[in-house]
């Protein structure tokens, strides 16, 4: 990809199988909820899962990390569905990616995807031209692998000339979780959109609140489709509520598959009166 050319934004509940995408994140935090949607996709979609967590971050508090975040981690380590490694990718050849997606495949999984911290790129003396090269050609090996990548960069560390290189070398870059909600009652449904998470726990909860104990009454929708994420604290206050109504009430809950997911994990199919609508 040439300089000139703006890769396309997306959330990462929107990467296509063999998209090569850059994260620039300021926070951990935004970080990490990328890292728990995105492995939490790839399991669901029968894929090994590869983490190269940086050499700060030991694979017990990555687990740690996205068991918080919902996804069953240590299950999912146990059986070899997911890998967490603290090592750091480097300048893999495309013969060694290669061997990992066939490695993938005959285990019985469908593919494989990948989501690296590229702080081993601050070096010292580290070739910029070689590192925006490396990018650039991993892009059509990933593609023909269908292979899913993620490279992370730091945007407190990384100059901003050499991120604006960085991103240009990538066909897709990730949008990090926008820390907004926005909660607006239509009638019986409940519409939000933004992310609910950490940042936007409180604002969630209060939301949920004052619909459910509406004199209108509570809603008969929850339209999560406008969310972008939506971590294990936020999915369980919604089951709580929707267990509160009587036991002839319901409520749908649309949403995407992955916050579908999100919401069985946390016991959205224990609950009578909550019924799941995937879009």
């Amino acid at each position: 990809m040439d300089s000139g050319t703006v890769p396309r934004t997306v959330p990462v509940d929107r990467m296509a199988s063999g998209d090569h995408a850059c994260l620039g994140f300021e926070d951990e935090d935004a970080r990490w909820e990328v890292r728990a949607a995105f492995t939490a996709i790839g399991l669901d979609q029968g894929e090994r899962v590869l983490l190269f967590s940086g050499r700060g971050t030991p694979p017990a508090e990555a687990v740690t990390r996205l068991t918080a975040l919902g996804v069953r981690a240590a299950e999912a380590v146990r059986r070899g569905a997911l890998v967490i490694t603290p090592l750091v990718p480097g300048y893999d050849s495309a013969a060694a990616w290669s061997a990992l997606t066939e490695t993938a495949r005959r285990l019985g999984y469908r593919g494989l995807r990948a989501a690296g911290d590229m702080s081993w790129a601050l070096r010292p003396g580290l070739d910029r031209d070689r590192l925006i090269g490396h990018e650039a050609a991993m892009t059509p090996v990933l593609a023909g692998l269908g292979l899913t990548a993620v490279c992370e960069y730091d945007q407190r560390r990384f100059h901003a000339s050499l991120l604006a290189r960085v991103r240009a070398a990538h066909p897709v870059c990730l949008r990090p979780p926008s820390g907004a909600l926005h909660v607006e009652r239509l009638g019986g449904t409940l519409a939000l959109s933004g992310d609910a998470d950490l940042a936007t726990r409180t604002e969630f909860e209060v939301g949920l609140r004052h619909a459910f104990t509406s004199p209108a009454g509570p809603p008969y929708v929850i339209d999560l489709t406008g969310v972008g994420f939506i971590d294990a604290r936020c999915a369980g206050v919604l089951i709580r509520h929707a267990a509160s109504l009587g036991p002839a009430d319901r409520v749908t809950v649309r949403c995407p598959r992955l916050h579908a997911r999100t919401l069985r994990l946390c016991g959205a199919t224990e609950v009578p009166q909550l019924v799941l609508d995937e879009t």
